[in-house]
């Protein structure tokens, strides 16, 4: 094939996109991806969050839903859920956990990752466009890197992509798409509330258009909603809890604005922007989902800066990843059409030339892809490996029954709360006299740092360890000193009770 061929292939031209050719490089990128997390399978969770997820799908297996733990300085009781967000993410890793232990957890974003691009595709490919466009969500840095974290943002871009094709389809093949397109909207709730907003504005159009059916997505989204609050009452006793949401603060906007602009504009390749030129059936809708979707995460004040740029660009930019089926969505039908405009103004030969250019970029957008669908294994995986050590580390050298004093930002996804009846203590809320009473109440005990140096926050953090151990005043032995990557250095105390 010649690369002036390829971005008739794409459907940037007379006639309709190839379609087969389209699936073909659909699942050949996916196909590589896969492979490629198969051969560097993920070995352990490498954030506070995939960890917290993990062992509440664990006490589930178990048949409980939250555990008991002593605080070691008062000796109060307390009841410990490992993960207060929505349910959906723990109860979908139930089944993978069940097979395959902790480690089968990783599996679940790997497929949420290829279905979500797979239900993309096939919406796109139902209108008409080329199913390879889905292969924007794919390259998202966030998608290619959380598709081996079992976190609860790539499942939400599988079912927020099946709910909108399902929406789609629902105009023109009746009520049981719309029904399920509703459920699944409030059944998305059960993943991150903001999953819902997505499919709000579409839901609110077809009442306003007075769509036939439209009851349909009220009923399957009162369900959804029904399961979302059925599941909190569950686990929480409390069908309307909500863990702490970020809070909305406008004048930290500027934080957040370069990151959103880079990850719209760029990362997806003029993805804004083709939300906005999008001229398709529910543009007005389209455009309103994306803008509330962007806003509400541009808006609060959540906040990356404690990691370093690599990890920011990846955690900041994750919150977008549900709304990336609308953002290829708008660019399959913005692009053609925006690109037979330049081309009718042009010689048959400048044509020509502009379609080999064109070709010519398109070849190495893929080959860009399938290499960054292979490496972004092979890289988290020597990453995950020195992650997995500090984990072990912190298993074979503290004694369980024993009580723990770390910096628990840096250590809290190595801990498992089953296997410690004390809570750990974090060296923010200690003192050095409370430190002392620890000795006097338990005898020894351990104090874990984990010092790191990928960012200003985390430097400060390293310095404040090395303070609040020089005003400790007891008697320390060093259990372990482990270097376990350039920025990330391990030690563990063990804290000598005086006679």
């Amino acid at each position: 094939m010649r690369l002036h061929d390829l971005p008739r292939r794409f459907g940037l031209g007379p006639g309709p996109a190839d379609a087969a050719f389209g699936w073909r490089l659909l699942l050949a990128v996916l196909a590589i991806y896969a492979v490629a997390f198969a051969a560097f399978y993920p070995r352990a969770a490498t954030n506070d969050d995939e960890a917290r997820y993990v062992q509440q799908a664990s006490l589930f297996l178990e048949g409980v839903t939250s555990l008991e733990r002593v605080h070691p300085l008062t000796g109060e009781r307390i009841a410990y859920w490992p993960s207060r967000y929505p349910v959906g993410t723990s109860a979908a890793l139930l089944p993978f956990v069940w097979a395959g232990g902790s480690g089968g957890a990783f599996l679940l974003p790997a497929l949420s990752l290829v279905l979500g691009v797979v239900f993309t595709a096939r919406w796109l490919r139902e209108e008409g466009r080329s199913p390879a466009a889905a292969l924007l969500v794919f390259g998202f840095p966030s998608c290619l890197v959380l598709g081996r974290v079992a976190m609860s943002d790539v499942p939400s871009l599988a079912i927020v992509a099946l709910g909108l094709w399902l929406f789609w389809r629902g105009q023109d093949r009746g009520l049981p798409c719309w029904l399920a397109s509703g459920f699944l909207a409030g059944a998305s709730m059960c993943f991150r509330e903001s999953n819902a907003l997505p499919f709000a504005p579409f839901f609110a159009g077809a009442l306003l258009r007075r769509d036939k059916g439209w009851w349909a997505l009220l009923v399957g989204g009162l369900v959804g909603v029904g399961l979302r609050l059925f599941s909190s009452w569950l686990v929480f006793g409390d069908p309307l809890y909500a863990k702490e949401s970020y809070k909305f603060e406008p004048e930290t906007v500027l934080e957040r604005l370069p990151l959103y602009a880079l990850g719209l504009l760029v990362f997806v390749p003029g993805g804004l922007l083709a939300a906005l030129a999008y001229r398709g059936r529910r543009w007005p809708e389209l455009r309103i989902a994306v803008g509330l979707f962007v806003g509400l995460y541009l808006l609060q004040t959540h906040s990356t800066a404690e990691t370093g740029l690599p990890k920011r660009l990846i955690l900041a930019l994750r919150y977008l990843i549900p709304v990336l089926p609308l953002l290829a969505f708008a660019a399959a039908e913005v692009v053609p059409r925006q690109w037979a405009r330049a081309l009718s103004a042009l010689s048959e030969r400048a044509q020509r030339r502009r379609e080999g250019i064109a070709g010519a970029a398109l070849a190495l957008w893929i080959a860009g892809l399938a290499a960054a669908g292979a490496g972004v294994h092979a890289f988290l995986d020597r990453w995950g490996a020195a992650q997995a050590r500090i984990g072990e580390a912190l298993e074979r050298h503290i004694e369980p029954d024993k009580v723990l004093l770390t910096n628990l930002p840096a250590t809290l996804k190595f801990l498992d709360p089953r296997l410690r009846p004390f809570q750990p203590l974090s060296r923010f809320e200690v003192t050095p006299d409370d430190a002392a009473r620890l000795a006097e109440r338990h005898g020894d005990y351990y104090i874990a740092f984990l010092d790191r140096s990928d960012s200003a926050w985390w430097r400060t953090d390293r310095e404040q360890n090395a303070e609040f151990l020089a005003r400790l005043g007891l008697p320390l032995s060093l259990e372990l000193d482990l270097q376990a990557t350039p920025t990330d250095r391990l030690r563990i105390w063990r804290v000598r009770a005086q006679p």
